[in-house]
């Protein structure tokens, strides 16, 4: 077989030969990894040879929680929490009223283009403001893949007021056509009503989508539910049956272990975010205890408010260092943070037999990590292997030379194809110093 591409003696890291790296080779075709060996490819077995010396080739990350339309407000929210930053910025709907749409698709955009540079190649945009079926240009345009979480209320503030099906039906037409999920964006936990979540929760079965909550996510949502209906948060969903398998919750910090249990026993699925956690002292989620329940883990950044980056190799570096402290020396392994990371993101949105390691038959999208640099010397395999470790503790999103999205050669040498990125970012410059003038 002559390969599209060939990516010749990388070293492979992947779950699925349990993370043991490998000096190897990895053949594409048709979009597909048709070929993953110890062997070297040699250059006329392919029509583009890529040398994969100096390199880690793993699978794309993914981020399962981000909130693109913030980033033309990075750095704005330092030093408040959530609920002061609520406070805050309520009088112009969090700068709603200060930009223009041109301004949250240039946001948007420049997301995309961090993500994709810093190795990550699944996003899913939990849209803070509707732009309608150009939510679906901005996301692929830049060729990232992804998912577009759409807000199921017509208006946040009247949360009965719900899209209709067709509406919520034609969306997700218009994101499978561009090779996107679409998902619904719940409610707030101010707003829980049994009826209410019901509803909603018919509402996106008929229409077949996966549904996303911020779940959990902080301590004074949680005194509300609590005070209203007695119990956490998940206890009262899991009470009303609308968790399932197709549930991602986000945050998810503030919780019994009994709901971790119902977590794990409704399938729902977990994307923290442990950086904008700490970041607006949120808390810190108990996933040492998910992990060891169950429950399906996997990473998120959040918006530029909240975290001020969209890079997953700091979350990981984050989570491993928090729980640490917090939860012992040996409360998650490496090989925990990287799933959360690439496989276990892929599960979060029923895909993990498309994409989320290094498998014949799976989707060729993967990325190069530079190991020609001093932060990533030593690097060694075999019994002392130190790779993954790397990867965890070292490595950051700065380090990524080359991103694939089926086959296709995105990154190259630090360069993203896909976009004029200089012009974005004076966009998004424009548009943050519009905010910070008025």
């Amino acid at each position: 077989m002559k390969f599209d591409v060939g990516i010749d003696r990388a070293v492979i890291v992947s779950a699925a030969n349990g993370y043991e790296p490998f000096a190897g080779s990895v053949g594409v075709k048709d979009g597909r990894i048709a070929w993953v060996t110890e062997k070297t490819i040699q250059k006329s077995d392919c029509d583009r040879w890529v040398d994969g010396r100096n390199r880690i080739l793993m699978p794309g990350l993914v981020n399962a929680h981000c909130h693109g339309d913030m980033t033309l407000a990075r750095g704005l929210g330092d030093g408040l929490t959530l609920l002061e930053q609520n406070q805050a910025f309520a009088d112009t709907n969090w700068f709603y009223t200060l930009i223009d749409d041109e301004d949250r698709y240039a946001s948007r955009q420049l997301t995309y283009c961090e993500a994709l540079l810093s190795g990550t190649t699944f996003l899913m945009e939990n849209m803070y403001w509707g732009l309608g079926r150009r939510s679906v240009d901005a996301m692929s345009e830049i060729g990232i893949k992804g998912a577009l979480a759409e807000d199921v209320r017509r208006d946040f503030a009247k949360p009965d007021l719900l899209l209709e099906d067709r509406e919520l039906t034609a969306f997700r037409d218009a994101c499978r056509e561009r090779g996107l999920l679409a998902v619904a964006g719940g409610i707030s936990e101010e707003d829980f009503a049994e009826e209410r979540l019901i509803r909603i929760k018919e509402k996106t079965r008929r229409c077949g989508l996966r549904q996303t909550f911020h779940l959990a996510e902080n301590d004074w949502r949680i005194r509300r539910v609590r005070e209203q209906f007695g119990c956490g948060s998940i206890e009262y969903l899991h009470k009303l049956g609308v968790l399932d398998g197709e549930t991602i919750g986000s945050h998810v910090v503030h919780l019994s272990g009994e709901e971790i249990g119902q977590l794990a026993q409704s399938g729902v699925k977990v994307a923290n975010t442990p950086l904008c956690e700490m970041k607006i002292a949120d808390g810190i989620a108990p996933i040492p205890e998910m992990v060891r329940s169950g429950v399906t883990v996997c990473l998120g950044t959040d918006g530029a408010m909240w975290n001020n980056s969209s890079d997953i190799f700091r979350e990981m570096k984050g989570m491993a260092l928090l729980h640490t402290v917090h939860s012992g020396i040996r409360s998650l392994r490496t090989t925990d943070i990287l799933d959360m990371a690439t496989i276990n993101g892929a599960k979060a949105f029923g895909m993990e037999s498309e994409f989320g390691t290094i498998e014949e038959g799976k989707s060729a999208d993967f990325i190069l990590v530079r190991t020609d640099r001093p932060h990533m010397c030593p690097l060694r395999m075999g019994l002392c292997e130190n790779v993954t470790s790397s990867l965890v503790f070292c490595a950051t999103g700065n380090d990524v030379s080359d991103v694939f999205l089926n086959g296709d050669r995105i990154v190259e040498n630090g360069v993203l194809q896909t976009a004029d990125v200089p012009q974005i970012m004076e966009s998004v410059q424009r548009a943050s110093e519009k905010i910070a003038r008025k």
